[in-house]
């Protein structure tokens, strides 16, 4: 079983439109590959993310969103472990 994760497959359909276009106010780009596996910065875009989701910080609680279960933080795991995949 290949248990490699896309960012275009994978991650980006994590994120709803009212995700993607509240946090490109705060200049996090979800929705944009080379922003979130930003090698020039050791991937922090990507892990700060990971971290917000996994604690569930995001999305906002006044988002009217669901916070991320098990699963889907399981999978953005996968995907950094993964190294990031396109």
């Amino acid at each position: 079983m290949d248990d490699t994760v896309s960012f275009e497959a994978g991650i980006l359909p994590l994120f709803t439109q009212k995700d993607i276009q509240h946090m490109d106010g705060f200049r996090v780009h979800l929705s944009d590959y080379a922003y979130m596996s930003d090698p020039t910065n050791d991937h922090a875009n990507a892990r700060h993310v990971h971290e917000c989701v996994s604690v569930g910080e995001m999305p906002p609680a006044n988002s009217g969103e669901e916070p991320w279960g098990p699963e889907q933080v399981e999978l953005f795991s996968r995907w950094l472990a993964g190294g990031y995949q396109p």
